[in-house]
């Protein structure tokens, strides 16, 4: 029989409970292992907007925004999830920046689109829109600090075990991989190719989302 592959789990304690319970729900118990490659910390925003189209691409945006319920934009279906919970009637985009790009341009919002964000992005959202004649600001409203990796994590990757490491943002991914190379005992998956392509080796999940990770991590997992 098998040894069990353990999944290693590097976002937020908070989301990576999360996921792990999305991933026993669908594929049955495993051993699960937390170890935050980052943390978020929300920042004051200087000067709130009353009016405008806000944009989300993270949950950690909606939980850094403290401003008023305007009309918004979530990148996929978790953050909208997010933002409803905090009363928020979000349009929901397909789960990529490429996504979202295009439909702020296809609905073109008449007043100002405002990207909430964390200090570190990627996709280049703001400028893409101001090229293409949209009014667009970008409000950076949390940091995110890279932690390094636990000792308990690197002794399990440097193991002969299984281990399954989902990797949620390009960053967390280029952090993580500079604790390598790893084993073949290891799998990595990418949550899109940007992510992917900051770790050698990792797989690309099906869709940008839960769904496509856990789908991933069913096709690795040992037999």
């Amino acid at each position: 029989m098998a040894q069990p592959a353990t999944l290693l789990l590097t976002r937020p304690k908070t989301a990576s409970e999360r996921f792990a319970k999305q991933v026993i729900a669908a594929l049955g118990e495993m051993p699960v292992v937390h170890a935050p490659l980052i943390e978020i910390e929300h920042l004051p925003i200087a000067s709130m907007p009353s009016d405008g189209t806000l944009v989300f691409t993270s949950g950690n945006g909606v939980e850094a925004w403290t401003g008023p319920k305007l009309p918004c934009f979530c990148v996929g279906q978790a953050t909208a999830e997010k933002a409803r919970a905090g009363g928020f009637e979000p349009f929901v985009s397909g789960g990529t920046v490429e996504h979202l790009l295009d439909d702020l341009l296809n609905n073109h919002p008449k007043n100002m689109i405002i990207h909430v964000h964390g200090r570190h992005t990627r996709g280049k959202l703001v400028e893409r829109l101001r090229a293409s004649g949209l009014n667009a600001a970008g409000i950076v409203a949390y940091e995110q600090r890279l932690l390094p990796l636990p000792d308990l994590a690197n002794s399990l990757l440097q193991g002969g075990a299984p281990v399954i490491v989902p990797l949620f943002s390009p960053r967390i991914a280029a952090q993580f991989s500079s604790y390598g190379p790893f084993g073949s005992q290891v799998k990595l998956i990418g949550i899109s190719k940007f992510a992917a392509a900051a770790c050698r080796g990792a797989h690309i999940a099906p869709s940008p989302d839960a769904n496509g990770m856990i789908s991933a991590i069913s096709a690795v997992l040992p037999p």
